[in-house]
């Protein structure tokens, strides 16, 4: 299904015969799977804000800002903590027991104070010069700074090649679409009408109708997941490129590539920085089950994309099924998750996130 190529590491595609294989064997489907019910604008907003807690800044460090909230558990019994820092969010969480007070708090049993909660919370920060701010704006700039950072949903792109298509620019001059294609389509989504659609839109235009009339929408695992669909993006004759096709699709981190008939996927397809994995569908059937429609499915990654399941079988073959979906939706969610831990994503992530935390700890603050 894909040409080896270097700097790609490639799954699910070989010389082997194909094979059924059975989604419903694979264990722990959904361990580490993005779930957007649970993310730390959620945790501040539910377990900090508008309580009585601690928050600490630091500025010693321009290149180095870091933010950290602290709260003791309606039970007493634990503190629980937020440290943010430029390369990400860490959630800690230590017994009360465990927090020692110095010396002369111990005499006069005043208990710890709130720098010795935050050694026991983050130990290796005490030397970042973090101070104890008091100033009751900063709990809102807070919960600001992590809504700023909070992923809404999920966008796809999704390019559809008919047989024999090996460049791009053809692939994204596409029109019209098989039968297969669009059966494709309505198995992994809903088509939506744009027009006035409320939920998450991933960039799509849903008021003058500048990038179509309809995408595919899928609600998954507390996830809204909204595709970039290449047929449904508007078509422009005199664009040879089809510009705004790419512009959404390209800026992509993940793009699903149907294709029609046995062509053989190129790694570097896509000519796009953006884009780091790429899954390749095709639909297929079986001799022994002809009403019965069925997938062949294959993964390429830039080699910066560290490795990701659910694991793939050699060239299998997967029946059109819900256990097939959640495999599916699985390895794509997990595609993106470790796509961000490739340099030049990590980068700009980084970059983002140390410039949030810069502006809250430059602020003007009451101490």
């Amino acid at each position: 299904m894909i040409t080896p190529s270097v700097g790609y590491r490639i799954e699910g595609s070989n010389d082997e015969e194909p094979k059924l294989f059975d989604c419903t064997a694979v264990p722990n489907l959904l361990e580490g799977v993005f779930d957007l019910s649970d993310n730390d604008s959620l945790y501040y907003r539910d377990h900090f804000l508008n309580k009585d807690h601690l928050n600490f800044l630091s500025t010693a460090s321009p290149d180095n800002p870091i933010s950290i909230s602290v709260i003791l558990d309606g039970d007493s019994k634990n503190y629980s903590g937020l440290v943010r820092t430029s390369t990400g969010n860490q959630r800690v969480k230590v017994s009360s027991d465990t927090v020692k007070p110095t010396w002369w708090r111990r005499i006069f049993r005043v208990g710890p104070s709130p720098y010795d909660i935050l050694r026991s919370i983050s130990p290796q920060h005490t030397q970042s010069n973090l101070k104890l701010i008091s100033d009751q704006r900063l709990p809102q700039a807070l919960m600001n700074l992590e809504e700023k950072q909070t992923i809404k949903g999920f966008k796809f792109g999704i390019l559809y090649a008919q047989e024999a298509q090996t460049k791009e620019d053809e692939m994204f001059a596409n029109v019209d679409a098989s039968p297969e294609f669009e059966e494709f389509l309505d198995f992994i989504g809903e088509r939506v009408q744009l027009n006035g659609w409320p939920n998450f839109r991933a960039g799509l235009d849903v008021r003058t109708g500048t990038t179509g009339t309809h995408s595919i929408y899928q609600r998954w695992n507390n996830n809204e997941v909204m595709y970039h669909v290449s047929s449904l993006l508007p078509f422009n004759e005199k664009d040879k490129q089809q510009l705004e096709r790419k512009r959404h699709i390209g800026n992509d981190i993940v793009v699903i590539v149907f294709q029609d008939g046995d062509t053989i996927y190129r790694p570097t397809t896509i000519s796009s920085r953006q884009v780091h994995v790429v899954l390749v569908v095709k639909a297929t059937t079986l001799e022994s089950d002809p009403g019965q429609r069925y997938y062949r499915l294959a993964v390429v990654s830039k080699d910066s994309v560290p490795e990701f399941g659910p694991a793939m079988p050699n060239n299998g073959i997967f029946k059109k099924d819900p256990s097939f979906k959640e495999f599916f939706y699985a390895k794509l969610l997990n595609a993106e998750k470790a796509s961000y831990s490739a340099q030049i994503l990590e980068n700009k992530l980084s970059r983002t996130r140390k410039a949030l935390l810069k502006d809250v700890a430059e602020a003007k603050w009451n101490q």
